[in-house]
């Protein structure tokens, strides 16, 4: 199973789930504009289409803040960019009718070569992982009964609790 197999779908450790859900749904829906602009018509983009897609949705404060903080503060401003703000350009609405989310360059979605492969480098700060299984879904913790913020935020807490075992 995974984020991307039940009705609601989840992106639990794709966008910053310490936002409020305000911000988090205008971000996703951002980010879902973004891709149907890019690759009109559910095309799999190319190379360079994720680099559009990547600047358009603020990557350059992803490489600004590489450079300009990230080196004078061995890191630490990294980390606090990571906490606070990073939040990945390619999740959003897969289906907007059905509220349904995830990641929008998923083999699943675009087929293979896995284009993550090639996304997940333009976003250092955010530390994006495709091998990451999260233990949520491990574990068959998978409500299919809720929307999809709740299940993005179970999904998130299950990755922390993870991460502090």
């Amino acid at each position: 199973m995974h984020c991307q197999s039940f009705r609601q779908g989840c992106c639990g450790c794709c966008v910053n789930m310490r936002w409020p859900d305000r911000r988090v749904l205008r971000y996703l829906d951002a980010n879902a504009r973004t891709g149907e602009r890019i690759a009109p018509g559910g095309r799999r983009p190319g190379f360079r289409d994720l680099v559009r897609w990547h600047w358009a949705r603020g990557g350059a404060w992803d490489h600004l803040l590489l450079v300009w903080l990230v080196i004078p503060t061995f890191g630490l401003s990294a980390l606090i960019w990571k906490r606070w703000f990073a939040s990945c350009p390619f999740a959003g609405y897969i289906d907007r009718g059905a509220h349904r989310v995830g990641c929008l360059i998923h083999p699943r979605r675009v087929g293979t070569p896995d284009l993550r492969r090639h996304a997940f480098p333009l976003v250092p700060t955010a530390g994006c992982d495709r091998h990451l299984v999260c233990p949520m879904l491990r574990g068959g913790d998978c409500a299919l009964d809720e929307e999809h913020l709740a299940v993005s935020r179970r999904g998130y807490a299950s990755l922390r609790t993870r991460k502090k075992a």
